[in-house]
């Protein structure tokens, strides 16, 4: 069965492409850090980031199904949800799908 695709919470909705990105302190969430970080200095003013550390944003987390870290959800300007990665090596797919909707 899919999973349901989430909207993004109206208060974060921001008429920007926003990219939502829950964390630990772990290491695979680190190098997706990294990656989130370049694409918020490449994007600068045309993208929001928001970053949740699931142990201490655990609603958030639950509200948005995460089951694995690092996850990055990428949600048009609408609050639309239209991409979700676990592993950096999709990163270049948020990229990709980032240039395609600004």
């Amino acid at each position: 069965m899919a999973q349901k695709k989430k909207k993004l919470l109206p208060e974060y909705v921001n008429g920007k492409p926003t990219i939502v990105f829950f964390w630990t302190d772990e290491h695979k969430c680190k190098e997706m850090e990294k990656f989130i970080n370049e694409i918020k200095e490449n994007f600068k003013g045309s993208v929001k980031v928001l970053n949740f550390n699931v142990l201490k944003d655990y609603k958030i987390a639950e509200n948005y199904l995460i089951l694995n870290v690092p996850t990055v959800i990428l949600f048009d300007k609408e609050g639309n949800q239209i991409l979700k990665i676990t592993e950096t090596k999709d990163c270049p797919k948020l990229e990709l799908k980032l240039k395609e909707i600004i």
